[in-house]
């Protein structure tokens, strides 16, 4: 099969829940990729991957996924997939325990997802780091992240909602601004 018919089957697997299929299919999408010398398609063969081992709690195997392709999204001067593959280094060193790194790397994901304009992996980022923030004693930081990260979101579940009509009565209550 060539690289292009494994990743459609990596996509196909992993929507049908199918993680050790799509594993394979995708490492073995980006084993293709590399060969041919398209960096681009190899480094998200392997994002792909690192979503699986995500979905199979195999942190080890997400960071060892991921690891190095921000760098060849920057390389390549793919900044929407830099920041995308970035977002996939903080969740797989979130899962992992390792919440400093994975707070870094979630700040630096927001960033450049805000310069690209890009809201709604901006969005659940922020909310991703506001969850970070709880766990190292950051409270007020914490809900600077929530209340930005529900502001950029287009759709909020009920629970959302309410947590927003509550965060947008304390920013009053605190004089209309939260730390950034």
């Amino acid at each position: 099969m060539s690289p292009h018919d494994l990743k459609a089957s990596g996509l196909n697997h992993y929507r049908a829940e199918r993680y050790a299929e799509a594993a394979a299919a995708f490492a073995e999408a980006a084993t293709g990729f590399e060969a041919a010398g398209d960096r681009a398609n190899a480094a998200e063969m392997r994002n792909n991957l690192c979503v699986v081992r995500m979905a199979q709690n195999d942190w080890v195997g997400a960071l060892e996924a991921v690891e190095g392709t921000p760098e060849v999204f920057r390389a390549l001067g793919d900044r929407l997939r830099e920041a995308q593959a970035l977002a996939n280094l903080a969740a797989a060193h979130d899962g992992a325990g390792h919440v400093e790194q994975a707070a870094d790397l979630y700040v630096q994901a927001i960033d450049l997802l805000g310069q690209l304009g890009e809201t709604e992996t901006r969005a659940a980022c922020f909310k991703k780091l506001s969850a970070l923030q709880v766990k190292l004693g950051q409270q007020l930081q914490a809900l600077a992240s929530m209340h930005s990260g529900l502001n950029l979101s287009t759709e909020l579940s009920p629970k959302e909602k309410m947590l927003k009509e509550m965060i947008d009565k304390a920013v009053k209550l605190m004089g209309g601004s939260l730390p950034k």
